[in-house]
């Protein structure tokens, strides 16, 4: 090799280093400036400086991912401030996937329209998606910024103060109660390209719900049994003005609410192309997850994973074992095939041999082609869908998604098969 050329190598790996460091020093200022934002609980703050960051370079993805993040918490900030606002009771909808944040109990609650909720789920799944969009745009296979859980402040109440339980640690804690409090304030994940896809994967799954809830009129079950949900609704009922306390969940009006919900659990489409977005955003949902546990398994570090591969310890100190890893790849591959009709969801009245035996399923019989419900919608009604009439257009002969192979998939996970789940996405 010539003077000359080693000359011209030797610049060319200075340059290389200087650019890998340069950009390893703007990651560590882009995480402590997050922290300094988030800590002090000024989102909005923190998306308009990485906003800007992002303006100037559009090639920085560590200030594009601070940019996405933050925009996530925001919209989890506002849907928490508005269910705050309109006393939802937490209690109640524990169960239902966009109301699990652990607000703070408001005493003098406003009234709450059935079209204000639609409103709400409206703007949250706007936020989502806003946040989506920018970390699509993020390219990068090398980010990682440091995410403080612990330190993370989040206004629930919209009181413009910070108390010391609104963090986001409550609702860390919440998928994760094994994880002491103690440990919060040094807590924190590294998020890095693996963790872009998980977001992502996220925010496509609660903008299909939002999209499943907003393409039907749910306003008659909302009049007849909001109260349920939250203490002062707009109703013409009387019933709706007799809130049951959440300590009294077994009580007589709480249980026939319930049963009147059950009964007014029919909804007319109002919007069709919404079930189509959802189905979309579900099938995204699922190549997001591939994504992020293609990006995991190729990690050689081991540095405070959200998301660990079999080689690494994860923040959550679960370890997740290459048959696990393998279990979630057929779920990924079994919900994917029954989106796209290739697998059916059997129907039960065709198998079913009494009501104290377990049915059994073929491989191929007949069964719900799920592609079409969501791109052929009807109006809904739950009790006729249990029933099986309400979904008879939907029938098909072709290959079942049969219990037997889900419960496989599920001895993987030894019976956590829910909670891996939620973690995974």
């Amino acid at each position: 090799m010539s003077h000359a050329k080693k000359l011209q190598r030797l610049f060319l790996l200075l340059g290389l280093s200087s650019m890998v460091f340069g950009r390893s020093a703007a990651a560590a200022d882009h995480g402590k400036k997050l922290d300094e934002f988030l800590s002090q609980g000024k989102l909005s703050d923190a998306q308009e400086y990485f906003r800007d960051i992002v303006a100037m370079n559009s090639g920085d993805d560590e200030a594009r991912t601070a940019q996405g993040l933050t925009e996530f918490l925001i919209a989890i900030e506002q849907l928490g401030q508005a269910n705050y606002r309109h006393g939802l009771i937490s209690q109640h909808a524990g169960n239902l996937p966009i109301a699990r944040l652990p607000i703070p109990t408001n005493a003098e609650p406003q009234q709450i329209s059935y079209a204000r909720l639609r409103e709400i789920l409206a703007d949250f799944q706007k936020r989502l998606a806003t946040s989506e969009s920018t970390l699509a745009d993020v390219k990068s296979g090398s980010v990682q910024i440091p995410l403080y859980i612990g330190r993370v402040r989040i206004d629930l109440d919209g009181n413009g103060k910070l108390a010391e339980d609104e963090t986001l640690w409550k609702i860390f804690a919440d998928i994760n109660p094994g994880v002491k409090r103690e440990q919060g304030e040094g807590f924190y994940i590294s998020v890095d390209g693996a963790d872009v896809h998980w977001l992502r994967g996220y925010c496509n799954f609660l903008m299909a719900i939002c999209d499943v809830a907003l393409a039907y009129d749910e306003k008659e079950l909302f009049e007849h049994c909001g109260q349920i949900l939250f203490p002062k609704i707009e109703s013409p009922y009387l019933v709706a003005k007799e809130v049951v306390k959440p300590e009294n969940l077994y009580d007589a009006k709480m249980i026939l609410d319930a049963v009147a919900a059950i009964h007014l659990a029919k909804f007319p489409l109002v919007d069709k192309g919404k079930m189509a977005s959802a189905h979309a955003h579900l099938l995204v949902m699922i190549e997001q997850s591939r994504l992020c546990w293609a990006k995991a398994n190729a990690e050689m570090d081991d540095d405070h994973e959200w998301i660990p591969n079999p080689d690494q310890t994860g923040v959550l100190q679960i370890r997740v074992s290459r048959e696990i890893v393998t279990g979630w790849t057929k779920v990924l591959d079994e919900l994917e095939a029954i989106l796209q009709g290739k697998k059916l969801i059997p129907y039960w009245r065709k198998y079913a041999t009494g009501i104290f035996r377990e049915p059994e399923f073929p491989e191929k019989g007949t069964g719900i082609n799920l592609k079409r419900v969501f791109l052929e919608p009807r109006d809904f009604d739950l009790v006729l869908t249990i029933q099986g009439s309400n979904v008879e257009p939907y029938l098909e002969e072709g290959p079942l998604s049969t219990p037997q192979a889900w419960e496989e998939m599920r001895r993987v996970f030894r019976g956590q098969f829910f909670g891996f789940a939620i973690w995974f996405n």
